[in-house]
Formats: structure tokens, C-alpha cells, sequence
């Protein structure tokens, strides 16, 4: 017998908490390296093209990580709306297999 993944509603819900929870992790260490290198490269400090070199990636990091944040937070949200979905759809036809054969529907 093959093998097979089960999602149901419970796992989307599951997945779109750890992908929120990996990006709060994210943010702490992407706030931690932008302080570190702003109080590390301060201009009244060094100067040069290493500072300048410096400032854009911590630039560049800074906005990597918020197109990371915006496509996370849609792909968890998104995540979650299709856990409702879904257990709005098994209701349905639920609800459906009982009005047409009459009785109660059991759970599979």
C-alpha cells in the first residue's frame, strides 16, 4: 500500500502557526543584526566603503525580510482561511449526504 499525507484542517492550522512563529523568530534576529551593525558601523565611528558595503546589506536584509513577512503573513493567513474552508465544505456535504439518504451521516 503506498504511503500518504493526510491534511486536514487541523494540520493547515498547525502549519500557519509554525510559519508565524518562524517569522517572529526571524524579526528578532533581523532587528538584532540591523542593531548591531548600526551601533558596530556608526558613521562617527568608521567611515569608508566597508561602512557603506555595511549599510546596504543591512539595507538590503531589512528589505528582504519584509518581503519574507509580507509573503509568510499572506501564506499563513491563507493557510488558515482554507482550514475554514474546508471544514465548511466536509459540513456541507455532511449536511448533504443527510438530506439525500436521510438519517445521520457518520464520520469517516
Amino acid at each position: 500500500m503506498p504511503n500518504s499525507i493526510v491534511v486536514d484542517a487541523s494540520v493547515l492550522r498547525a502549519t500557519s502557526d509554525k510559519i508565524q512563529e518562524h517569522m517572529e523568530q526571524a524579526i528578532a534576529i533581523a532587528k538584532g543584526y540591523l542593531a548591531n551593525q548600526e551601533n558596530v558601523m556608526s558613521p562617527g565611528t568608521w567611515s569608508g566603503a566597508g561602512v557603506v558595503a555595511s549599510h546596504a546589506t543591512a539595507t538590503e536584509v531589512a528589505n528582504d525580510l519584509n518581503k519574507v513577512l509580507t509573503g509568510g503573513t499572506r501564506l499563513a493567513e491563507g493557510l488558515k482561511q482554507a482550514a475554514a474552508l474546508m471544514e465548511n465544505h466536509e459540513a456541507d456535504s455532511q449536511a448533504a449526504f443527510q438530506a439525500l439518504f436521510g438519517g445521520g451521516a457518520q464520520n469517516v
